[in-house]
């Protein structure tokens, strides 16, 4: 068994690189967001037109997604951080992938992997975003006008669709609806309705596997029942 002494100096060695990496890490960020600084400057201008306007967010978004490598990461989480309503810098946004509203939130430990596109999302902490997933804002996505025409509806109409915590939606998967906390929505599945926490979804349209395992209310009801002696 170690004693407290070989114990006490790999600790004492590992502080320094932590100290490291957490003083690097910061500086990235740093000189990241003064390179995307213009780019967050013309998208606040253009908030002052009023709601609705973002052209020129989708532009710049647009351009910041085809940065490849490190840097390109970099540079697309230092934009969102300064354009969306919220965006941690504990995340990780891959090339290709585009948010496309400014009411999007991306807390931290998410992962969005390559090509994904996204609307107006809520993705909570430690969520995982398959490459190549579409994750559409809720409510009418194509409306009738007075002509009988299809049409898209006005984005302020659209509502946010809520990635729960540590849920893993896969690859190529499109998703309309809320997914609950610990979900996992397989590859190529097509969410026509809310999906439950803890559960697993396939197919298209996407249907009920298994649970995962029980969600943390049926926990508290069993133990609750189990304290009664029900």
């Amino acid at each position: 068994m170690p004693s407290c002494n070989s114990l006490r100096i790999p600790l004492l060695m590992s502080q320094p690189d932590s100290r490291l990496r957490c003083v690097t890490k910061t500086v990235v960020n740093f000189l990241s967001w003064i390179l995307v600084s213009p780019a967050v400057l013309v998208c606040y201008l253009e908030t002052l037109r009023g709601d609705g306007y973002e052209r020129m967010f989708h532009s710049c978004g647009q351009c910041f997604a085809l940065l490849p490598g490190f840097l390109g990461m970099c540079l697309r989480r230092a934009f969102y951080c300064g354009t969306l309503r919220s965006c941690s810098w504990e995340c990780q946004i891959e090339f290709g992938s585009i948010i496309s509203h400014r009411e999007a939130t991306v807390e931290s430990e998410v992962f969005i992997g390559n090509y994904a596109l996204l609307g107006r999302v809520h993705l909570k902490q430690g969520c995982l975003i398959g490459s190549r997933s579409s994750i559409l804002s809720s409510g009418a996505h194509h409306v009738l006008n007075g002509n009988g025409h299809w049409t898209t509806p006005d984005s302020l109409d659209l509502k946010v669709t809520v990635i729960g915590a540590y849920a893993w939606v896969g690859e190529g998967t499109v998703v309309m609806f809320d997914v609950g906390e610990g979900a996992l929505v397989s590859a190529g599945a097509v969410t026509s309705a809310r999906v439950l926490d803890h559960v697993m979804v396939a197919g298209n349209p996407a249907r009920f596997v298994r649970r995962l395992f029980e969600s943390r209310e049926i926990r508290d009801a069993s133990d609750e029942k189990a304290t009664h002696g029900e």
